[in-house]
């Protein structure tokens, strides 16, 4: 499922909203039935009224979400149910509100970075060949330039589809670990997915902790919403280990996929004792470098986007003047 900003917005007051509410001690059923008569947007008011119909029968909290058909993520349910548990429901809410927060505002600054590229590509192919461009407006051939066009831009399009639906989660974990192996290659690129996916497990981590879920399972989801098969497959093998008696450090320093820093930090927080506080400082950490080094990205890219349109356009002047001068040439012949 492709989300949009609008979308995490809406998320993040749903929650923002709960929290206040449940906060100031109004009961859970009356504060989804206050948030969905004023909810803007269809599926929310109905995942809403699922949920609240599912609670008046007797459900609890946790369970209610699982009948919202995928409206709420499994992170969410996870979490959510735990705050239940341990009564600590309206920080839940607080700390999923900041984390749509933060994911809605981290998308909107890399639309932003990409729109400069995107519109430079797009008037690239609208103006060369200017051959194409000259027969548009001397001859006024319209349908030669539209499919000329069209051939151009299809299969950038066809190619940003692609990548787009393999990288959803939906999708086939084995197409999805193909493709995150190729995209970490990548220069600048390959850090800044590895960083940002470090952030979330780290966020998740310390939320599901907090939250007071069982050590297995939170590092299981928490492995789940760091969007990264490489991760998955790591904390997959975690489970007979810590079954045996091992603790999570130990666990976590023979994966060996976890950078050094995060490994010692967590080893560290295990033995103090304070491993929500590590995990919140770690998550800062590798938020703002996977941001910085994402800018960074999209900088390149654009970089290089500017030089392609740059030689081209000197490619084009070059052979529209040697052209020129030959015609010249043959007619003084």
């Amino acid at each position: 499922m492709i989300v949009s900003p609008q979308q995490l917005d809406r998320k993040a007051r749903f929650y923002r909203e709960l929290g206040q509410m449940t906060d100031a001690g109004i009961t859970l059923q009356v504060s989804l039935k206050s948030i969905a008569r004023h909810a803007r947007d269809s599926r929310t008011r109905s995942a809403i009224a699922s949920i609240s119909q599912a609670i008046d029968s007797g459900d609890s909290f946790g369970s209610a979400l699982l009948r919202t058909k995928n409206w709420v993520p499994v992170f969410d349910i996870a979490l959510l149910g735990a705050g239940e548990q341990s009564g600590r429901l309206p920080a839940c809410f607080q700390k999923l509100a900041l984390y749509y927060e933060d994911q809605a505002r981290l998308l909107r600054q890399l639309m932003a970075s990409l729109a400069y590229p995107v519109l430079l590509v797009h008037a690239a192919v609208l103006v060369f060949p200017v051959s194409d461009l000259m027969q548009l407006v001397q001859e006024g051939a319209i349908s030669r330039f539209v499919v000329h066009k069209a051939l151009l831009l299809l299969p950038l399009y066809a190619v940003v589809a692609v990548l787009t639906f393999l990288s959803q989660g939906t999708r086939g974990e084995g197409l999805r670990a193909i493709l995150d192996q190729v995209l970490n290659r990548v220069p600048i690129l390959g850090p800044a997915r590895r960083s940002l996916a470090m952030a979330r497990l780290c966020l998740s981590l310390e939320a599901l902790i907090n939250a007071g879920t069982n050590i297995i399972h939170a590092w299981e989801l928490s492995a789940a919403a760091s969007g990264s098969p490489r991760i998955q497959r790591a904390v997959r093998r975690f489970r007979p280990a810590l079954e045996s008696g091992e603790t999570p450090a130990e666990v976590v320093a023979m994966a060996g996929i976890f950078p050094e820093e995060f490994v010692q930090q967590y080893h560290s927080a295990e033995m103090s004792g304070k491993t929500d506080e590590t995990l919140g400082r770690m998550h800062r950490y590798y938020e703002e470098s996977g941001s910085r080094q994402s800018k960074m990205a999209v900088g390149v890219a654009a970089g290089l986007v500017f030089g392609v349109v740059v030689l081209t356009v000197a490619y084009q002047v070059i052979q529209f003047w040697s052209n020129y001068y030959g015609q010249i040439n043959k007619v003084l012949e």
